[in-house]
């Protein structure tokens, strides 16, 4: 189950909410730019698919719904991006330009995924939904930690749909809990992985901007 059902059987139980997402300021710490490995999910042909889980999310003030534009799943969040880094969550525009160079020798060849999404899931802040390839994405995550020198990231991958921006601390009300599981084993679609994006996200713009594309990596070449 990769940790899915620990996921939702530890928050049914808690039911503790907390502010997610990169709006976050306690996250942010006065940074602008933050870099990402990505692999973009094109949420047109998924849309009937979401819509009923988007609906049954939309009435809770807490929620915060990802546009279609927005839709990814992160493999790797690789930190701010600074002039001159000096904490380990920071990195320069050369360090940038390194991960790409070792990302692009490290993903020549590798396959073209599909992935199969389906079933509503929740952290404390965020809600998403679950990811599945045969352990094809975490292979193609651990292909790029090994070249890029980069820590693995714990937990499963998952397309987040939702932040959940609560008080810490605060609990899920049932009604909240209750939506969830009742979309717990529901089918949203499948899609392609062509391409690995490194992104830059502008943390002081809007509340979703455009993922600005710094190089495009792609697969079955």
């Amino acid at each position: 189950m990769n940790g899915y059902a620990e996921i939702w059987e530890k928050f049914k139980k808690e039911r503790r909410l907390e502010f997610g997402g990169h709006t976050d300021p306690e996250w942010r710490e006065g940074h602008s730019l933050s870099a990402s490995f990505v692999a973009p999910a094109k949420a047109t042909h998924l849309r009937d698919g979401l819509k009923p889980l988007r609906d049954a999310l939309r009435p809770f003030p807490f929620v915060s719904l990802h546009p279609d534009y927005f839709m990814h799943l992160t493999l790797l969040p690789l930190g701010f991006l600074v002039s001159e880094p000096e904490a380990e969550n920071e990195l320069s525009r050369e360090r940038l330009e390194d991960l790409k160079a070792q990302a692009e020798e490290a993903l020549r060849g590798f396959p073209v995924l599909e992935v199969e999404l389906a079933n509503l899931n929740v952290f404390p802040g965020a809600v998403f939904v679950e990811a599945r390839d045969g352990g094809m994405l975490e292979k193609l995550r651990d292909t790029l930690c090994k070249r890029c020198g980069l820590e693995k990231t714990a937990g499963p991958l998952h397309l987040t749909l939702a932040y959940l921006q609560a008080q810490d601390g605060a609990l899920a009300p049932d009604e909240f809990v209750a939506a969830i599981e009742r979309y717990r084993n529901w089918p949203v679609g499948t899609f392609s992985v062509d391409r690995v994006e490194l992104t830059l996200l502008h943390l002081n713009s809007s509340p979703y901007p455009e993922l600005e594309t710094f190089a495009r990596i792609p697969l079955g070449g």
